[in-house]
This record gives C-alpha cells, sequence and structure tokens, in this order.
C-alpha cells in the first residue's frame, strides 16, 4: 500500500504544492481580514424617523 502511496506523490507532488500554497494563502488573507476588521469597532448608524410630509 505505501509504495502505491509514494507513487501517487510522485505523480502528483505540483499539483498538492499548488493546492497547499493556495489553502495557506486563502487562510492567512481571511485571518488577516478578519483581525483587522475587529480592530475598527464603529458605533452603529441610527437612522431615526423623520417628519413626513403628506404631499
Amino acid at each position: 500500500m505505501f509504495p502505491k502511496f509514494k507513487l501517487f506523490l510522485n505523480d502528483k507532488r505540483k499539483e498538492i504544492v499548488i493546492f497547499i500554497l493556495f489553502f495557506l494563502i486563502s487562510t492567512i488573507s481571511f485571518s488577516l481580514g478578519y483581525l483587522s476588521a475587529g480592530q475598527n469597532v464603529r458605533s452603529p448608524i441610527i437612522i431615526e424617523k423623520g417628519a413626513m410630509s403628506a404631499q
């Protein structure tokens, strides 16, 4: 079983490396965006009803 696995890894090495790099970059990008968005906590926008004119 291990020789088949090693053969698979050797055949698909480039695709595996590309997948791992893509996964790491997307995970890091998401976590950095999530952390930076958490630091910019703003007060919520409050919309008040104004006097409506009947026209």
